[in-house]
């Protein structure tokens, strides 16, 4: 065998031109910039080395004409780009942009969160913010599923954790309710790095038992914590969140200073969740998931990745049972049953695993479709469809027949409506014909 029928060497983490690599392993270490065009005669690419256009020297013909090297050819583009050994780069869609009706989307969310509060009532203004805090447990899910590979069916638990400490932190503390808030969601994610110890030697259906088992203990454990949880009949929290004398006394004006909270809150987790997924730790979360063995080739500590990943789905989940303290100031253990991890992970594959906004869509959707049973449940004079149309009114109903049909449609999600993929590209060869 000869030195030119060997492969091409793998590049290492770093390297600014590699493009032989991997691209779900080691597009996780170079921004799209570096990893959208790679440079032609880089190590993986080429089959043998060659010398750039710029270096080529000028041919001379017979009659002493000195003739300048052709220019490359200006028709290359990203969707293949010839390299210097005539080989192609073929570049695959990477990073989804919003689309049209992700445009008409956000739009719609945007003028219902000004314009929810201003026609509500001050019950209605109460479920419709824990509807905006949901997001961020359902988020939690997507982080640990979507974007670690491990499938979690015990965030519930996270949720539940988050509210009794952050009660236990305001109400037998006495810490301020921002202290407080920020208690919970730190031990939801420090309980969290503890369940994702067994993430190192279990994945798959085996985790996703481990965690359906935490959900189906923790009602019964939480008992024997009264001091925490409150014991059977859970716990009063006295402290109220007041907003400002110049805010408003009216209960209406209450609410609305909390929704107000929530809402600022939700949209701050969500940004810094969309910068820990973009940097470094958040690109190595990406490749564990991919390929786990590949990953700690080039570098990324997957005990470090697996256990941070958890915290920070835990800590999303902590954040959101804290919010709900701060909406109804009673925490019990019964509000938390294992079916209600069932339903956050149903909710995060219903919008769209591995994507920020189909967090927000699964919930959008979810609640949409609930209002609507209520609705159609009103209509009478159906004769014998009146009793499959009572069936609607049960939220349970609604979403397991919403969720059984829409998996069929749309299996990656409802966030595969709104985006297209386009602008990251990852690159692969397509090496000579073989030689003669």
């Amino acid at each position: 065998m000869s030195d030119d029928d060997w492969p091409a060497p793998l590049p290492r983490p770093g390297d600014d031109e590699a493009s032989g690599a991997d691209a779900s392993v080691f597009g996780v270490f170079t921004s799209p910039s570096e990893t959208a065009l790679p440079a032609p005669g880089t190590a993986g690419v080429t089959d043998e080395p060659s010398e750039s256009p710029a270096t080529e020297s000028p041919a001379t013909t017979a009659s002493g004409v000195t003739m300048a090297p052709p220019d490359p050819p200006a028709a290359a583009t990203a969707a293949e780009q010839p390299g210097s050994d005539g080989s192609h780069l073929r570049f695959l869609p990477g990073r989804r942009r919003i689309g049209p009706l992700g445009w008409v989307g956000g739009s719609l969310l945007g003028i219902w969160l000004v314009a929810m509060p201003l026609t509500s009532t001050v019950t209605e203004l109460r479920q419709n913010t824990q509807i905006v805090v949901m997001v961020l447990a359902v988020l939690g899910v997507n982080i640990a599923t979507g974007y670690g590979g491990m499938i979690s069916l015990g965030h519930g638990v996270f949720v539940a954790v988050g509210s009794f400490a952050a009660a236990y932190a305001v109400d037998d503390l006495q810490l301020p309710w921002v202290v407080s808030i920020i208690a919970g969601a730190v031990f939801a994610g420090a309980l969290g790095a503890l369940v994702g110890l067994p993430a190192l030697r279990i994945k798959g259906i085996h985790l996703a038992l481990v965690t359906l088992g935490l959900a189906i203990v923790f009602q019964p454990l939480a008992k024997r914590f009264p001091a925490f949880s409150g014991g059977v009949s859970g716990r009063a929290v006295g402290a109220e969140m007041v907003p400002p004398s110049w805010f408003g006394t009216s209960r209406w004006a209450e609410g609305f200073y909390r929704y107000l909270i929530c809402l600022a809150v939700v949209a701050l987790a969500i940004w810094l969740t969309h910068n820990i997924i973009n940097s470094r730790p958040g690109r190595a979360m990406r490749a564990v998931r991919d390929n786990d063995t590949a990953a700690a080739v080039y570098g990324v500590n997957v005990v470090a990745s697996r256990v941070n990943t958890f915290a920070v789905s835990a800590s999303l989940a902590g954040l959101a049972g804290s919010l709900n303290i701060v909406l109804v100031p009673f925490a019990s253990q019964e509000s938390y049953p294992f079916s209600e991890s069932l339903v956050l992970y149903a909710t995060a594959v219903l919008g769209g695993l591995g994507s920020l906004w189909g967090s927000v869509l699964g919930v959008a959707i979810r609640e949409i479709f609930s209002w609507l049973g209520e609705l159609i449940d009103n209509v009478s004079g159906l004769g014998p469809f009146s009793e499959l149309l009572s069936l609607l009114d049960e939220e349970q109903f609604v979403f397991g027949v919403l969720l059984i049909a829409l998996t069929f449609v749309f299996p990656r999600g409802l966030i595969g409506m709104f985006t297209r993929r386009t602008g990251e590209r990852a690159p692969r060869s397509r090496r000579n014909r073989t030689r003669a």
